[in-house]
């Protein structure tokens, strides 16, 4: 459990890394209200009766829909004025980026088997059973499967074959 711990918090950084060194891309992609148009990759949280997800969508709307987190972050961004906050949900986190006096979804982590994606694709399965459900991957390596579409960037983080990490984040 600890290694797992410490595999989420090495993927956050590496997030936050990707923040600070590459320009929003996405900001052409969105429309008036800040959400993107177009993914198939989304997320849908079972347990609120299947609320989909997605990057770009306004935070106030998913935190309404939502409830409180179980728990909360917040630090200076590097890349954007204001603040990068991070939402923990039971199996999933959420990363923002502000804009103006708006925060947006930057990236949907999910950090447990407790949570699938709307194929059925959870931590625990075999690099085969992701290849079964989506096909071949835009990228591929030895410990990543990506797919993308529409600025969004589905990536299955691969230990010894087996999916330790999920996460959506920009194409």
């Amino acid at each position: 459990m600890k290694k797992i711990a410490l595999m989420v918090l090495c993927l956050l950084f590496a997030v936050s890394l990707f923040s600070c060194t590459t320009e929003d891309a996405n900001n052409n992609s969105q429309s008036e209200n800040g959400t993107q148009s177009g993914s198939k990759y989304v997320f849908n949280v079972a347990s609120k009766n299947n609320y989909t997800v997605k990057l770009d969508m306004n935070m106030k709307e998913v935190l309404e829909a939502l409830g409180e987190p179980l728990s909360y972050f917040e630090a200076a961004s590097c890349a954007f004025d204001g603040l990068d906050k991070t939402y923990t949900y039971a199996g999933f986190q959420i990363l923002t980026r502000p804009d103006g006096d708006k925060d947006y979804i930057n990236s949907i982590i999910l950090t447990d088997d407790s949570v699938t994606t709307p194929e059925g694709v959870y931590i625990g399965v075999t690099e085969a059973d992701v290849t079964a459900k989506y096909g071949t991957p835009a990228q591929k390596t030895d410990t990543l499967l990506s797919y993308t579409d529409g600025g969004t960037a589905l990536n299955f983080i691969l230990k010894n074959g087996t999916v330790i990490s999920i996460e959506y984040i920009p194409a």
